[in-house]
């Protein structure tokens, strides 16, 4: 049995693109860029907010996206999140997880002054023992592995004992790079085929899945 679970959470938690594409749009429209929709917001997602700004506006001027992203971050941390939810059986699966005496843990790209607040507002009931968004100098965001040994080192957890889940080809290469086993959730931003093509050997189409897979690791 493992110890410990660590998750992605946007994607593979929570569904968070609404809140981060109207979050992105405030900032990038007011620099003249055009707005984007769902599907293009969900293929900016991921490498974290300041790669998101990058990928959103395609420019090279490095000057203007840390412009971008540095009035980007404030408005992440201050969201009310209300177009944010659980993922379907989630509530069930994590409450039955920590049951099992499973330690929880999130490890996120998101600046980590907004990964507290909307765990705080949407995941408080759930007990998790670790919660990091990014953190500039302290360790490389995903798909570094610095970000995993960092939740491994805080938590005491070996890397046999852990197992991560996420929802995109940056979480596939995450858990590779850290050499721990890893889920890939089928529910999130990413295709299917794009976890496959980065590594992903172990699929979760649902929730009641994912913990069926997690218990038998």
């Amino acid at each position: 049995m493992k110890k410990l679970v660590i998750f992605d959470l946007d994607g593979t938690l929570l569904n968070t693109i609404e809140d981060i594409r109207r979050m992105l749009n405030m900032v990038i429209t007011k620099y003249g860029y055009k707005a984007l929709n769902s599907q293009e917001t969900l293929k900016c997602v991921g490498y974290g907010a300041r790669a998101l700004v990058e990928k959103a506006t395609q420019i090279s001027d490095q000057e203007k996206v840390d412009k971008m992203f540095n009035e980007l971050v404030p408005i992440m941390r201050d969201c009310d999140n209300s177009l944010t939810f659980l993922y379907d059986g989630l509530d069930g699966a994590l409450k039955s997880l920590k049951s099992l005496g499973y330690k929880l843990a999130i490890v996120s790209n998101k600046p980590d002054v907004a990964t507290q607040v909307i765990v705080g507002q949407k995941l408080k009931d759930y007990g998790f023992d670790f919660v990091t968004g990014n953190k500039p100098g302290v360790f490389t965001p995903k798909p570094d592995k610095s970000c995993v040994e960092y939740c491994l080192n805080t938590l005491g957890v070996a890397k046999e004992d852990a197992v991560f889940v996420g929802d995109s080809e940056v979480d596939v290469k995450t858990f590779i790079n850290a050499s721990i086993e890893g889920i890939g959730v089928t529910w999130g931003f990413r295709p299917k085929n794009l976890l496959v093509e980065a590594g992903c050997k172990h699929f979760a189409n649902t929730a009641e899945e994912l913990v069926e897979i997690i218990k038998s690791l």
